[in-house]
């Protein structure tokens, strides 16, 4: 699990959220990766495409470790042996997941390697990687607890989280690149069931938006979740210091790591909420007096949505406790809502429903889309609006076609001189595999 914890950062924030059009990174002061990444000019060389290859690979090297030897080990309960194995697979399943999302073809390794075995494995077709993760999310999904109580199993996976992740990864495996469209049935056969199942633990439409955020809130509502502790342990969360304003807020000891003057949200982002969307000033901060001396107004907007403005013993902005979702309850409706559009003529009752839910949620009034593309249109905006800032978005545009043509649109809606092809939805390979004799081939 200890894999997890580089992902929001690296993944859901610079490597999807920075790619879309919800960031615009305005200039850079020097080596900055995700300017590359938002100006679709990133290199072989860049230090986060790098980072995150390593740390998917390290995570399923180690499940690899796990799996190859916990049968030398003997339990009392045998039943725990099981469930760490299926977590063990669960998990080095969602790493391929990322894996191939991002980089497409990449090396299928499922035991234990030496770096000399390792420059000789090509990589395999994603339809191969794919097929893995369902086999190996389908042979465990029913073999975890669909909840824990003891707060020592926080952050474990559930049988919700197998079945709500691998619905995904079905959703994706029907959409592009490989476009096999009987997946979508798999897919909303496990929406199915954990809907079936609402008001158990975690499978809730929390009432109140801003309940799904702040460390008070870890582990109450969330499907699953990335864990973070703070007090100095080493374990806690850069991911609200990473883009804010470079001025004093209301905090304690914070330091930026990027200033949210360079890497900014998009106008674009901004003004497509309707008026009255709860979700703004939740997510949002666009409006602010400092605590400098003398106060300072600001008007940089940045996302606040994970920064925990009451904390008064944080000491370090290494050191958040606030945990970071991987899988909501509300995406598991938007993606069942998303199935039953596409799968009808016109918007059936279910689908407007579901997005009205999340509509009204948000303090939004109903509405009645006329056509199939006008749902399509609407649920695709209440997946940017009810995501910002958790990495959904950008996936979602991939795997629906839509990521070209809606970036296309806004460069030249934003006078950027550039326009981008299906080859810009995968990042290079990091140039320390390609090198050394490696049999990997580079992404064009």
């Amino acid at each position: 699990y200890a894999g997890l914890t580089s992902w929001p950062v690296n993944i859901y924030l610079f490597l999807s959220e920075g790619r879309s059009n919800n960031f615009y990174a305005v200039f850079a002061d020097a080596q900055r990766d995700y300017f590359d990444i938002n100006n679709y000019q990133v290199n072989a060389q860049d230090a986060t495409v790098h980072d995150t290859w390593q740390s998917l690979y390290q995570m399923i090297n180690r499940a690899n470790g796990v799996l190859e030897n916990i049968d030398n080990v003997s339990f009392d309960d045998p039943a725990l042996k099981t469930q760490y194995k299926a977590e063990v697979r669960f998990l080095r399943a969602f790493a391929y997941f990322q894996l191939v999302r991002l980089w497409g073809n990449v090396p299928l390794v499922t035991k234990v390697i030496s770096p000399a075995e390792g420059i000789q494995i090509k990589q395999s077709l994603p339809a191969d990687i794919y097929s893995f993760i369902t086999a190996e999310m389908n042979a465990v999904k029913d073999s975890l607890p669909t909840s824990y109580t003891a707060s020592t199993d926080n952050g474990r996976a559930t049988e919700w989280a197998v079945k709500g992740v691998l619905a995904k990864v079905y959703l994706t495996m029907a959409g592009y690149p490989l476009k096999q469209t009987d997946k979508m049935d798999s897919a909303k056969a496990l929406l199915q069931e954990i809907i079936s199942n609402e008001g158990s633990p975690k499978l809730v439409l929390v009432p109140n938006y801003a309940d799904l955020f702040g460390y008070k809130n870890d582990n109450l509502h969330n499907i699953f979740e990335v864990q973070y502790v703070s007090g100095g342990l080493g374990q806690g969360s850069t991911f609200p210091s990473e883009v804010l304003p470079n001025l004093s807020l209301s905090l304690v000891n914070v330091t930026i790591l990027n200033s949210a003057n360079r890497l900014t949200i998009s106008q674009d982002l901004l003004t497509s909420y309707e008026p009255g969307d709860k979700r703004f000033d939740i997510t949002f901060d666009t409006s602010y007096t400092t605590n400098d001396n003398p106060p300072v107004h600001g008007n940089t907007p940045f996302f606040k949505k994970f920064v925990d403005f009451g904390l008064t013993t944080l000491t370090s902005y290494t050191d958040w406790p606030e945990n970071f979702p991987l899988l909501r309850y509300a995406d598991v409706l938007l993606m069942y809502a998303e199935i039953l559009n596409d799968q009808a003529g016109t918007p059936p009752q279910q689908a407007i429903d579901i997005l009205n839910r999340i509509r009204n949620r948000a303090g939004l009034p109903d509405i009645t889309p006329a056509t199939k593309s006008d749902c399509d249109l609407a649920l695709q905006t209440e997946r940017r609006h009810e995501f910002a800032d958790e990495g959904q978005y950008w996936f979602y545009l991939v795997r629906t076609e839509k990521a070209v043509p809606v970036m296309n649109a806004w460069f030249q809606a934003t006078s950027q001189n550039r326009t981008i092809t299906t080859d810009k939805l995968v990042y290079p390979i990091p140039q320390t595999e390609i090198q050394n004799d490696s049999k990997l081939t580079q992404n064009d």
